[in-house]
């Protein structure tokens, strides 16, 4: 699961008013393990180093309330006009 690692300061999320997200210091992603434990689905980064066609079934296993042909489109796109990609 990914996370975003702050350090949350709880005297101003605790406040009356509006919603406020305090940042001391940086800011940065907990991204995991590069390949997924055990059975787990692979999730972000870890969908890289598949094989092109299980990309995308894994992409539309992960998102089943986006449109297929849209994903698949996209896959395409990328995979013909990004030099680092496939």
């Amino acid at each position: 699961m990914t996370s975003v690692g702050v350090k949350i300061d709880n005297l101003v999320t605790r406040q009356l008013g509006p919603y406020c997200f305090k940042i001391q210091e940086e800011l940065h992603h907990l991204t995991g393990a590069l390949l997924p434990h055990g059975d787990q689905t692979p999730i972000y980064a870890q969908i890289y180093i598949l094989d092109i066609a299980e990309q995308l079934n894994v992409r539309r296993a992960n998102n089943n309330n986006l449109d297929p042909v849209v994903m698949d489109n996209l896959q395409t796109m990328l995979l013909d006009s990004h030099s680092y990609i496939g």
